[in-house]
């Protein structure tokens, strides 16, 4: 489960993200690439357990072997977002 989903959502469409897309929407992958996150590692997004560079590095490390490098770089893109979607909003 991803804490703040919606809000989330409107935050990084309001950054920008996806206003390009012509395929896809790049708000649903960032999406859904906080949820394989939350299903891989067992635990919920929150802003507890997502504050830092220092939390995604963790993640990012318990990742390897389990996904392919680019997959987990585009994790670490949509924890930075919502690391920055919870500085923004004081959670």
């Amino acid at each position: 489960m991803i804490q703040h989903k919606d809000l989330y959502r409107n935050f990084i469409i309001e950054c920008g993200v996806g206003s390009n897309d012509i395929v896809s929407s790049s708000p649903d992958s960032y999406i859904s690439y906080l949820q394989s996150v939350s299903n891989l590692i067992g635990s919920d997004i929150n802003p507890i357990t997502l504050r830092s560079e220092a939390d995604i590095s963790n993640i990012a490390r318990n990742l390897e072997g389990m996904r392919k490098q680019k997959t987990i770089r585009n994790y670490c893109s949509a924890m930075r977002k919502y690391i920055a979607f919870v500085e923004v909003n004081g959670l």
